[in-house]
């Protein structure tokens, strides 16, 4: 008898052992899908009085859009470094908005690229994040845009920065003022420098394109928590 039940007892115990795998691998699947969503924080526009002006102006016909390009860095020397995880145009209120993502394998690559005796703090200030606007200088011959010596190029400074963190990953939402876009406008860019390198003369350390010229737009709907924010009082 106890012969005939050793190999069910060992089958149980087996069966038991795959079913706490697959339940562990579930359980790991789904705490990376929820790590790997923004905060609710950063997700919400931020507030200043361009953009509240621009909301009392227009209440709900306030026009948000945005294009959908690439949102990750994948050149060979920053692939996966960065990503914009929003992008919100504002034409209304002159404004561009972007929350810039990256997580914690960035920090272990800027500490190797940079030759960094350690990897920085999670919660350091190491990016300069700009806006560029590519210009067309001559708008009635388009087919020389590839050319960059037809094209003049504006960096625009951010306003105000917003910083959010999860356990995987590190948020800076982003507001630039000033921003008009005219039919000139070919393209506009997030350029990323590291703090100890910057240097606009050179490539970024990480570029992503928010806008070109011939891409459609994308309506952009608030939620309640940004009408919140639009509509608070300052």
């Amino acid at each position: 008898m106890t012969r005939t039940r050793a190999p069910r007892v060992v089958g149980t115990i087996l069966k038991l052992f795959f079913v706490l795998v697959i339940m562990s691998v579930n359980a790991l699947l789904l705490w990376r899908m929820c790590s790997s969503e923004d905060p609710s924080a950063i997700k919400i526009l931020m507030v200043n009085d361009r953009t509240r002006a621009a909301y009392a102006e227009n209440g709900d016909a306030l026009l948000l859009q945005y294009q959908k390009q690439p949102s990750i860095t994948r050149e060979e020397k920053n692939y996966g470094y960065f990503s914009v995880t929003q992008c919100i145009f504002i034409p209304q209120a002159n404004q561009v908005q972007i929350v810039v993502r990256y997580n914690n394998g960035t920090l272990k690559h800027l500490a190797e690229d940079y030759g960094l005796a350690e990897v920085p703090a999670r919660d350091s200030t190491l990016f300069d994040v700009t806006l560029v606007m590519t210009t067309d200088q001559t708008p009635e011959n388009r087919e020389d845009n590839a050319d960059p010596s037809k094209l003049e190029e504006t960096r625009c400074y951010a306003s105000e920065i917003r910083s959010e963190a999860t356990t995987l990953y590190q948020y800076r939402r982003y507001i630039f003022d000033g921003i008009s876009l005219t039919d000139q406008t070919v393209g506009v860019f997030a350029d990323i420098y590291y703090l100890g390198d910057v240097d606009y003369s050179e490539s970024a350390y990480g570029t992503l394109c928010l806008y070109d010229d011939e891409s459609p737009w994308i309506p952009y709907r608030l939620t309640s928590a940004d009408r919140r924010a639009l509509a608070e009082e300052q």
